[in-house]
């Protein structure tokens, strides 16, 4: 309603409304637009030619519309309010779902106005981040854009869902569901009002969900349907897709590679619906591909309101077992093993009672879950429900009822330590616990983290956990720690290091180290600095330049993108570019080192002195560089990489990846191939043939697809991968007499 208020707001009408006194999330952008707020539930102003209800508050039924009927003042509905000003577009197109549906329409919105297209959005939250400040209303009439909502149009008396009440030209649907049990009774009218509404539109339709797929099946009307997916059915089938730090590549069959700053596997759903909309409406692939990667996101959508000295506060709208259970799967891929700790306040007693036991399974899947007291709906009274948050709680011993916002703030502030990801989720208000859950976190900070008394302006932490910096997954205390994030940082840390005389240790993606000491004496540097160049591009040829904290895995992306050829051969590789340069990282077929393309790099050698290095110096041989001798730090390299078809360059990406899913354990705690092969033997055949697949000590084990990975379940002991290690090299030596040598470093 606070959105539909500005937009008539900005078409020059006269407009006030009625609000609860109480602080919301909407009351910024009324007060911005200068939108007046009544809060005399039982005055009607003389001066008044519509009104307009929702489903909130009695709708129809409301006191103030019955007022307005008496008063012989022209009601409407704020759906059909919506269609009335939809009919004057040209391309009117609503975007519907029980889960997602905002997030895919400000990802439409903010596409379409980064293609110049102008258009009118009406979206579920007062602003989304990606385009703050941006207007709702333009007076350009080609395209609207409406979060079409299945919710009933004036509960309990009228419950007609309210996107019935919309005639789109398009429509996009995310998925559906079981929820608002307040309007439906069961999943089958759910499904019922959602193909109702189908018939009224062409269709971006989600074939991985049972039901949309149920309808293309029996559908015999004579609208468009154009389907996407990971179905190998799809019009637009996604192939693939991978998480990285700033958000998810995904590939789409034909059409090619897409990222967004989101994440989750149902963001690369909502993602490739937009997509397909965006191509049927005639915008080209390429100019689609540049725009969705900058959204960032929609209010309080997985959206980072504090990240800060190892701890990061998120907040999500969630309120639906279904959503919570994604919106945890991406936060899990977004920060991988980091604790995650929930504060879930459930929303409407109808709901949290026909859904409990969802409620139950999806909470546990947190690590830490307070449950507050369910936020009811005003069309609700509580004393007609036999259902509490206790009732919640009472699944596992990992969900915890809290019963006051003062005794959560306690519970937070006693249990929190660094890498902690705190949670607040839910539709009601509990994302204002965001500003004291924040007080609580600089609070006990004090007692980790704490600075060190070197005289310097970089922030070095002390005894800082690695578990989080190496993807084993092992937990060592670095004496002194800092993330470097620019070539400056990489240059102070090695001239502090050396002026304090202190073992140096730098960290890049930790892909090829085993920390079996429980302290890392001396400083360690988590290298963080990425920047990239173009030096020099020529008909045959591109020269960049490229920083030594860089991840491999984008810089690979970035080249099939740009047609450069060179690195293809590497993808797949974790860690960052001076990692692998330091390891002279290889890949087998064809047999290819990550030097090969390498003219030179500039380094920070034992003096803290600045030099440039050619290729040559770095003796480049298997598994070795000149660097594991001298400790000298990698700031930049410089790549000669060929031109070369994009088509052919992802061709031959896509076969090294394929090659190492069909070999290679991937998405686990390893740090990849653990030993040197000896000689023209693979480590894996060795370790194979020593009966070890499979073998484990704890939670390490031999991986049984490569028998020269070692795995961590999660939460292996440094005793265990030791003893592991010892039989892996005793049997070896026994049954072949050979003594396996480390690839990984050993520190």
């Amino acid at each position: 309603m606070a959105n539909l208020a500005v937009i008539l707001k900005k078409m020059g009408k006269e407009i006030s409304g009625f609000d609860c006194q109480e602080e919301f999330i909407t009351d910024s952008l009324l007060k911005k637009n200068k939108v007046k707020v009544l809060n005399d539930l039982n005055f009607l102003p003389s001066a008044v030619d519509l009104v307009v209800y929702s489903a909130a508050h009695q709708g129809r039924e409301n006191p103030l519309v019955k007022e307005a009927v008496n008063r012989g003042i022209k009601t409407i509905s704020q759906p059909q309010l919506i269609n009335e000003l939809m009919k004057d577009y040209r391309t009117k197109i609503a975007v519907c779902g029980c889960h997602g549906k905002t997030t895919t329409t400000s990802l439409l919105a903010y596409a379409l106005l980064k293609l110049k297209k102008q258009p009118t959005y009406l979206a579920g939250v007062p602003y989304f981040n990606s385009l703050a400040g941006a207007d709702y209303f333009i007076n350009k009439k080609d395209y609207f854009v409406v979060e079409a909502d299945e919710y009933g149009v004036s509960p309990p008396n009228d419950l007609t869902s309210k996107f019935l009440f919309l005639t789109p030209d398009w429509i996009i649907a995310t998925n559906i569901d079981y929820d608002h049990p307040d309007v439906y009774r069961n999943l089958e009218e759910v499904k019922t009002a959602f193909y109702k509404f189908f018939h009224k539109a062409d269709l971006i339709l989600n074939l991985d969900d049972p039901l949309q797929a149920e309808f293309i099946r029996k559908y015999s009307g004579n609208k468009k349907i154009i389907t996407y997916g990971f179905s190998s059915s799809a019009d637009y089938q996604i192939v693939d897709w991978q998480t990285t730090d700033d958000g998810v590549f995904f590939n789409l069959k034909k059409i090619g590679q897409f990222k967004i700053s989101l994440f989750g596997f149902h963001n690369v759903l909502n993602a490739t619906a937009v997509i397909a909309l965006l191509i049927e409406l005639g915008n080209s692939p390429a100019s689609v591909k540049k725009i969705i990667e900058k959204f960032s996101g929609a209010k309080r959508r997985m959206e980072v309101v504090y990240n800060n000295n190892n701890f990061t506060l998120v907040d999500d709208y969630a309120h639906h077992p279904r959503e919570i259970e994604a919106t945890i799967k991406g936060l899990r891929e977004r920060y991988p093993k980091r604790r995650l700790i929930l504060i879930f306040q459930p929303h409407t007693f109808s709901r949290t009672e026909r859904l409990l036991i969802d409620f139950q399974k999806s909470l546990s899947l947190a690590d830490i879950t307070f449950v507050l007291p369910i936020f009811g709906s005003a069309r609700e009274q509580e004393n007609d429900y036999k259902i509490s948050s206790k009732d919640i709680a009472k699944a596992t011993d990992k969900i915890y009822y809290i019963e006051s916002t003062q005794d959560l703030l306690n519970k937070v502030e006693q249990i929190i330590k660094p890498d902690d990801v705190i949670v607040t989720m839910g539709a009601g208000d509990v994302y204002r616990l965001a500003e004291e859950i924040k007080k609580r976190i600089e609070k006990r900070k004090k007692h980790f983290g704490k600075k060190n008394c070197f005289k310097t302006d970089l922030d070095i932490k002390k005894d800082v956990d690695l578990k989080p910096f190496n993807t084993l997954k092992m937990s060592a205390a670095a004496e002194y720690f800092f993330e470097a994030k620019t070539r400056d940082d990489l240059i102070k840390g090695k001239k502090l290091a050396l002026k304090q005389n202190l073992p140096l240790l730098v960290i890049g993606g930790g892909s090829n180290i085993a920390l079996l000491n429980d302290k890392i004496n001396g400083l360690v540097i988590k290298n963080s600095y990425q920047k990239l160049e173009v030096i020099e591009e020529k008909d045959g040829y591109v020269l960049i330049l490229v920083s030594s904290g860089y991840p491999v895995a984008r810089l690979i992306t970035l080249s099939i993108e740009n047609g450069w050829s060179g690195l293809e051969y590497h993808h797949g590789l974790p860690g960052t570019v001076g990692g692998a340069i330091y390891m002279n990282s290889k890949w087998t077929r064809p047999l290819t080192y990550f030097s090969d393309n390498l003219l030179y790099a500039y380094l920070v050698d034992d003096n803290g002195k600045i030099k440039k290095a050619n290729k040559e110096y770095f003796q480049f041989a298997y598994d070795f560089s000149i660097l594991q001798k001298t400790k000298e730090i990698v700031l930049e390299a410089g790549f000669r990489l060929k031109k070369d078809s994009k088509e052919r360059i992802k061709k031959r990406a896509a076969d090294v990846l394929k090659y190492r899913k069909k070999t290679q354990p991937l998405g686990v705690f390893s740090c990849g191939c653990f030993f040197k092969n000896p000689g023209n033997i693979s480590a894996g055949y060795l370790i194979d043939q020593a009966g070890l697949k499979g073998f484990s000590v704890g939670d390490y084990f031999v991986s049984p697809v490569h028998a020269n990975f070692i795995i961590n379940r999660g939460n292996g002991k440094k005793e265990d991968i030791l003893q592991l290690l010892d039989i892996i090299k005793s049997k070896v030596k026994k049954k072949f007499n050979i003594d396996l040598e480390e690839e990984v470093i050993i520190i």
